[in-house]
């Protein structure tokens, strides 16, 4: 499963850089984090386009539609298995080794990215300016480096070392932690963490044949603690780790309204 995940991160990374014809630059929001400032993003970010309702203060009616139509039937699993934000995490992680252990432990917080989401679009109604895409280490990756290669017009500027500062501590604390952004900070997994409970697909544990090994909850990403928690919490990312070191065969990904 490791090697499918791998190659769908990839191709959505793919697809997310179709906007390198212009034709196919959309502007529609994508289900993940990522800039839509990057030179051939095919897709707006989500959180940007909150941010830019509330700048106007409007209500995001046709942005939380789609959203809502995306994260209705896959909850986090476009964190887990396409966001390219996801990705570069996952790759830093490598030099942690197979089972990614956290070097620097840290207590469960995963209200925190509730608030960054709501302070960004609070901001963003206060300022009348996407406040936060001017800090997002995302921008940095994706928007302000390449724009500084391929745009002639392009002028350094504060916020452009703030970009590179942010970009530079997100990388370190990625060493550290696994998926430190996921779990922490992101705005996107925290709107995409509320349709988990709801979302048709499921991470599902049988009890009947699960042994308490809690194999699965080790090398889980998202450090959930509880066996209970797996199905319905707002961390899970449906990527599947959970499944592949069950011994018992006990984890399934299942996409039924029924247990």
């Amino acid at each position: 499963m490791s090697k499918i995940r791998w190659t769908i991160q990839i191709l959505a990374l793919m697809v997310a850089n179709l906007g390198l014809l212009a034709v196919l630059e959309t502007g529609i929001p994508c289900p993940f984090f990522y800039c839509h400032g990057c030179p051939a993003a095919a897709f707006a970010c989500p959180i940007g386009v909150f941010q830019n309702y509330a700048a106007l203060q409007q209500f995001p009616f046709y942005a939380l539609g789609v959203v809502g139509l995306l994260g209705l039937p896959l909850g986090r699993f476009w964190c887990g298995w396409a966001c390219p934000f996801g990705l570069v995490q996952d790759v830093v992680s490598l030099v942690r080794g197979r089972k990614g252990r956290d070097i620097l432990r840290l207590p469960r917080g995963a209200w925190i990215k509730f608030v960054v989401l709501f302070a960004a679009i609070v901001l963003a109604w206060a300022a009348g300016e996407t406040l936060f895409c001017k800090v997002c280490p995302a921008g940095s990756l994706f928007a302000a480096i390449p724009q500084r290669f391929v745009s002639a017009d392009f002028h350094f500027g504060t916020f452009f070392y703030v970009h590179l500062v942010t970009l530079a501590a997100a990388l370190v604390l990625f060493v550290l932690v696994g998926r430190f952004w996921c779990r922490f900070l992101c705005p996107m997994g925290a709107v995409l963490g509320l349709f988990n409970p709801v979302s048709l697909l499921k991470v599902r544990v049988d009890f009947d044949k699960c042994s308490r090994c809690q194999a699965c909850l080790s090398v889980c990403p998202a450090r959930i603690e509880k066996l209970e928690d797996i199905e319905n919490c707002t961390d899970c990312t449906r990527c599947g780790r959970c499944l592949e070191s069950c011994r018992a065969d006990a984890i399934r990904i299942a996409a039924s309204l029924r247990r």
